[in-house]
């Protein structure tokens, strides 16, 4: 697969509102758990920090979270859409990043990477409209050793943050996002095996 897709409301609007629910907002019964990353691109980036807080769904084909549920519709209805009949998901996280001062935005987007570096796609579900966009390079890597000088790829699509929107895309294509600086980021992250 070498082309981006774009789907909106790719859930229902009420399915969209309970996850903003649960993901966001401080409800007593709903305790849903956000562990601190130093950076939510790279881990151990030595070329900058872009601090977030990170939740793992399913992690190597295996539930991880009480949540995954509330999340397994969103590749359910994408991997419908594509019409992809033997499609696993290999795992599924949330990241939330915050709007950061000076110190860690600096002039440069976030740390441009691949989830994996195995052949896998990547559906990539916001959570709420905010103004941190997508960045999908144009250099597609062919193994974990085909890493690409930075100065040399391209953006080759752009992509603006909407609740209920899911992006799909090859997973070998570097990717990354721009910082947040008015308002949260949220997004559900799949990485699936099809």
């Amino acid at each position: 697969m070498n082309d981006v897709y774009v789907f909106d409301n790719i859930i229902s609007k009420k399915e969209q509102e309970n996850i903003i629910d649960i993901l966001l907002k401080k409800s007593p019964e709903k305790n849903f758990n956000w562990f601190f990353k130093p950076d939510v691109s790279v881990d151990d980036n030595k070329h900058q920090k872009r601090p977030g807080f990170a939740h793992i769904f399913l992690d190597n084909f295996k539930v991880n979270s009480y949540y995954w549920t509330l999340v397994e519709t969103i590749f359910k209805n994408t991997a419908k859409k594509l019409k992809l009949k033997n499609s696993n998901v290999i795992q599924c996280r949330s990241f939330l990043q915050l709007p950061l001062n000076e110190k860690y935005i600096g002039n440069d987007v976030d740390t441009p990477h691949l989830d994996r570096t195995d052949p896998h796609l990547v559906f990539l579900y916001y959570v709420n409209d905010n103004d941190a966009k997508t960045i999908i390079y144009n250099y597609k890597s062919k193994n974990e050793s085909d890493i690409p000088y930075f100065e040399d790829i391209k953006k080759l699509k752009t992509i603006k943050p909407k609740k209920g929107r899911v992006v799909v895309f090859n997973g070998m294509h570097w990717h990354t996002a721009e910082q947040p600086k008015n308002d949260i980021r949220c997004i559900i992250n799949f990485n699936v095996r099809y």
